[in-house]
């Protein structure tokens, strides 16, 4: 089952998973990231997590339980200070960020939730109409999307606080 579901599976999804785990690896190494660049990856990735939701659940009630899920993970997520791993240096407008490897791992899980509700989209499962798979599948996404929407709003912060109005 495994080996056809992989056969069947179209060419660039492959190519999307090598780029997210070439930007996984990026994410990884210590770096300096000029500001606008080091908000793109964040924000494709709430971008692919709300897409993940429109294209499998249309705008419905799965919409509501993403917003949800993200704003839980924003109220909590501001508050730890994991996600203050970067410097902003005003010289450059760019940031001095250290590696982690938490990145990937939240983007692979994001592309592995996705992967599997397109599968059971194209074998046309019953269970994807259930009012309880639309909201715990997009409260997840919700949930992904949050982490990344931080990342953001933190970056914002870090800047804003070496910025003088």
């Amino acid at each position: 089952m495994l080996i056809v579901i992989l056969e069947r599976t179209p060419v660039w999804v492959y190519l999307l998973f090598v780029l997210l785990l070439g930007l996984g690896w990026m994410q990884s190494r210590d770096r300096i990231v000029p500001y606008v660049r080091a908000l793109i990856l964040p924000l494709m990735m709430v971008l692919f997590s709300i897409y993940g939701v429109v294209s499998a659940f249309g705008m419905s009630m799965g919409v509501v339980a993403w917003s949800l899920g993200m704003m839980m993970v924003m109220a909590l997520g501001i508050r730890i200070r994991a996600f203050y791993n970067a410097v902003y240096m005003k010289e450059h407008n760019a940031f001095a960020i250290k590696g982690s490897w938490l990145w990937l791992g939240w983007m692979m899980v994001l592309f592995g939730l996705k992967f599997a509700v397109g599968v059971m989209l194209a074998r046309q499962l019953p269970v994807v109409s259930e009012l309880w798979f639309i909201l715990g599948i997009s409260l997840c996404y919700g949930l992904l999307s949050g982490v990344f929407l931080v990342r953001v709003i933190i970056l914002w912060k870090i800047k804003s606080l070496h910025v003088k109005h």
